[in-house]
């Protein structure tokens, strides 16, 4: 059955346009796009209210720890948080399941967990560790899991999970090349652990636990040093390289350089490095304790810059919540490091971004769907507003404000730096594949109908 959607806006042109529409979804997809259409016969008809709508999100970097670490999260009540925030696609990462998804095998283990659980569809990245490099099949591991449709492969210049070991720098050498071999993208969680872990033990043995220590462990030159490397490695191959979470403006603009160069490579940052920095980390502690650690308010400053400016293709989220207690140890150094942030996302950008003047109506879809789409083959099957696209959109009623509370959350993790913040706009629906999922006066949708999108191409 067709749905025609009437009495709405969506955004037209390069700025900060919006056009009145109708528009008209069958099959889960659009169909057609019209300043005014009339119902067919039997057709539904929803009245949108005169709201913003606007491509559903992609969230491109998400942790919901199926199977493996659910006692902080599960894929269920991420999809369900992602949901409520406006997201329609996710992309799972890697390391934080067990086992890792290193190998067809465990692609196949991580499925079979999450089939049936999630409230929005969803795309995932494979990894690359060093805990894997120890198996002489890894090459073909990579071919096998690129094959079956994931969207690219995720590697650490530090990391803190034993189950997921960074890799050093001639190791991650050799997986940009076999990367390269097979046209792949891979990702890169960019902090020099040469430079990072002599700071942290000096640090500990020093019997130093608060949280300015942490933030003096992982300094800016870390992430500097490490994106650098990567750039140079990724610059002498056919692979295409993205670095996750950049936190510095100077690496920001090191990308930026770089794409400018001709070098196939793109970075994202996140909401917590655009909205605080190391003085709140020092003041409110492990709540905003992440990897790589907040940096300063000028980075902050050149992040946005970099967002509007093209240096930045997108942003994520690094959803990683934990139970309270987690964050509560007595200890920086073992308080859990991670954001409850997936549903926070959009708000955040549409509030503090589009309705300040930061970024573009245009620029907001970009930064929060159709790059990401592009970026990891997903695209125009979402991300967009085009006839036989998924019809994912969110609704959104500029005249209410939404006030954050972490009790409200659908996710496990309850914990939010942005307690008590009230952003302009409200998210009063969220639909996939032409399906409602979420609607403020319903909540979330008890179907779970997401579904496994693998890379195009």
């Amino acid at each position: 059955m067709s749905i025609l959607f009437t009495n709405c806006r969506i955004p037209s042109g390069t700025e900060n346009e919006a056009t009145k529409v109708c528009f008209r979804i069958d099959g889960g997809k659009f169909r057609k796009f019209d300043e005014t259409l009339s119902p067919i016969s039997g057709e539904k008809v929803i009245d949108l209210n005169s709201n913003l709508v606007i491509p559903g999100s992609v969230d491109p970097h998400v942790h919901f720890n199926t199977p493996g670490f659910e006692e902080r999260e599960i894929f269920e009540t991420g999809s369900a948080f992602a949901a409520m925030g406006g997201i329609t696609t996710v992309i799972d990462m890697p390391c934080t399941s067990l086992p890792p998804i290193t190998t067809p095998e465990n692609l196949k283990i991580k499925l079979q967990a999450i089939e049936g659980h999630s409230h929005v569809d969803f795309a995932l990245w494979g990894g690359v560790s060093g805990n894997c490099l120890s198996d002489k099949r890894w090459h073909q591991h990579m071919a096998e899991l690129w094959n079956a449709g994931i969207i690219g492969f995720k590697t650490y210049s530090l990391s803190g999970m034993a189950t997921f070991t960074h890799l050093s720098p001639d190791e991650l050498k050799l997986a940009i090349e076999a990367a390269g071999e097979i046209r792949a993208l891979i990702g890169h969680h960019a902090e020099a652990a040469e430079i990072v872990l002599p700071k942290m033990k000096k640090l500990i043995d020093s019997g130093r636990t608060d949280s300015k220590a942490y933030a003096e462990s992982r300094p800016a030159t870390a992430e500097i040093a490490a994106i650098e490397r990567f750039i140079r490695g990724v610059s002498g191959n056919r692979a295409s390289g993205h670095i996750v979470h950049i936190s510095t403006g100077a690496g920001a603009e090191m990308i930026g350089t770089a794409r400018h160069n001709g070098i196939n490579i793109s970075g994202e940052t996140c909401p917590h490095y655009l909205a605080f920095s190391e003085e709140d980390l020092i003041e409110r502690g492990s709540i905003l304790k992440t990897a790589p650690v907040l940096k300063t308010k000028e980075d902050s400053a050149r992040l946005w810059k970099a967002l509007s400016g093209g240096d930045l293709a997108f942003i994520a989220s690094d959803h990683a919540p934990c139970p309270a207690k987690q964050k509560q140890t007595g200890s920086i150094w073992t308080d859990y490091g991670g954001i409850s942030g997936t549903g926070t996302f959009l708000p955040y950008m549409y509030s503090e971004g589009f309705k300040k003047g930061r970024i573009t109506l245009a620029q907001l879809v970009e930064l929060t769907s159709t790059n990401a789409a592009k970026r990891f083959g997903l695209y125009p099957k979402k991300g967009t507003f085009q006839t036989d696209s998924d019809a994912d959109f969110v609704v959104i009623d500029e005249r209410q404000t939404t006030t954050i509370h972490g009790k409200d959350f659908p996710s496990k993790g309850k914990l939010t730096p942005f307690e008590n913040w009230k952003f302009a706009g409200k998210i009063v629906a969220t639909y996939l594949r032409g399906s409602r999922i979420y609607s403020e006066s319903e909540g979330i949708t008890e179907n779970r109908i997401g579904k496994w999108i693998r890379r195009k191409g």
